[in-house]
């Protein structure tokens, strides 16, 4: 979650710049040789500018899934506490037990509170935060988490790679004032577990579009993309949230932009299908109660498209034959592993609703378990 904050955003921000951060040190319109690595994360490319998702968008859905599930257990210990208040003060009036669970209840307030601000983080917000990148005045615009635009000068970045305890890397971009104090910073949108020839390029991607200087230079860029994102525009569909979920769920990701090649499946990921189908239907959630951000129109007057532009991947999407019409067979396979994915992640709530129901001290509760799978396997008949 570095980053989500609303109120706060890294917490390097106020601090200085630490000469430990050079290890790993990236310089802006430094040239790399490393092959370019776009990572299915570009919204727009033209000639005046490029856009990019941010780097939480592999993990959308998370929050929403994991911080509902805990606030649906909050509200109910809310509502029991509440009830149990009335039922102590009908039988024995006010005492010590009363103090209790008006103690209790507060905590549970409390907790409830803090949940819906976690999942405002991806509720009711904007579908993506985006980078914009502007090749000809050199200026990166932001929209961060609080909505607000940031617009940074990309020759005076400090940029370095990063990463939290048991987090990802990624690569940070930093805005540093004369006496060496983190002013602002965001992260490019790919991440990786290590440091990795993989980031190299993601950086140099976005380095050498901001270096190109001619039409040649420029059509190297757009040649390492095949895959145009365009949520400037619309929400993204079923198919793409399923596809953009199961990114993660890859092992090796030397370049994303060309799955066939460079992607292989981690089969584990078969136990983790209800976890998966969660975090599915809580990115869907996420992204049907948000709206598509924009950027003020001063900016945007700041970035003309040419109507001619060659380059303009939106309007001409890359290498277009290579992305194959989804099959009949490719749809038999979707609907059974929606099938599956569903059953499996029944079966496992009817298990933890049984299991909480034999640790109450009293009554005779129906496995819900058996109940489910007598239904299924009409039995009820």
């Amino acid at each position: 979650m570095t980053g989500r904050g609303k109120n706060r955003t890294y917490s390097t921000i106020g601090k200085t710049y630490h000469t430990e951060n050079l290890q790993y040190e990236l310089i802006p319109y430094r040239r790399l040789d490393y092959p370019l690595r776009p990572q299915r994360t570009v919204v727009q490319f033209n000639s005046t500018y490029m856009e990019l998702i941010d780097m939480w968008d592999i993990s959308r859905g998370e929050i929403v899934w994991s911080q509902l599930l805990i606030l649906s257990v909050a509200i109910f210990g809310l509502g029991t506490c509440i009830y149990m208040v009335f039922l102590e003060v009908n039988r024995n009036g006010i005492g010590l037990f009363i103090v209790f669970l008006c103690v209790m209840i507060a905590i549970a307030f409390g907790m409830v509170y803090v949940l819906l601000r976690r999942l405002s983080r991806e509720l009711f917000t904007y579908t993506y935060f985006p980078i914009r990148f502007n090749r000809k005045n050199g200026k990166v615009y932001v929209i961060g988490n609080d909505k607000k635009v940031e617009t940074y000068d990309w020759k005076n970045l400090n940029i370095h790679m990063d990463a939290k305890v048991n987090a990802p890397w990624d690569v940070r971009c930093c805005d540093v004032d004369d006496n060496g104090v983190i002013q602002r910073t965001f992260s490019l949108p790919f991440r990786y577990q290590r440091v990795h020839k993989v980031l190299y390029g993601h950086f140099e991607f976005v380095n050498r579009y901001m270096s190109a200087k001619d039409d040649k230079e420029l059509a190297e860029v757009a040649s390492s993309i095949r895959h145009i994102f365009p949520v400037h525009q619309r929400k993204e569909t079923f198919k793409e949230s399923v596809q953009r979920s199961l990114l993660e769920y890859h092992y090796d990701f030397d370049d994303t932009e060309f799955p066939e090649k460079t992607l292989q499946l981690d089969w584990l990921f078969v136990i983790n299908i209800p976890f998966w189908f969660l975090k599915l239907l809580g990115r869907r959630l996420s992204i049907l109660t948000s709206k598509t951000p924009h950027f003020p129109s001063d900016i945007e007057s700041q970035c003309p498209i040419d109507p001619n532009d060659r380059f303009d991947l939106n309007e001409n999407p890359p290498v277009s034959a290579l992305v194959k019409p989804t099959t009949v067979l490719e749809k038999a396979f979707y609907a059974i592993m929606i099938a599956v994915v569903t059953l499996a992640s029944l079966s496992v709530f009817a298990l933890i609703v049984d299991i909480i129901g034999a640790m109450r001290p009293h009554g005779d509760y129906p496995s819900f378990f058996k109940m489910l799978w007598d239904v299924l396997l009409f039995r009820w008949l």
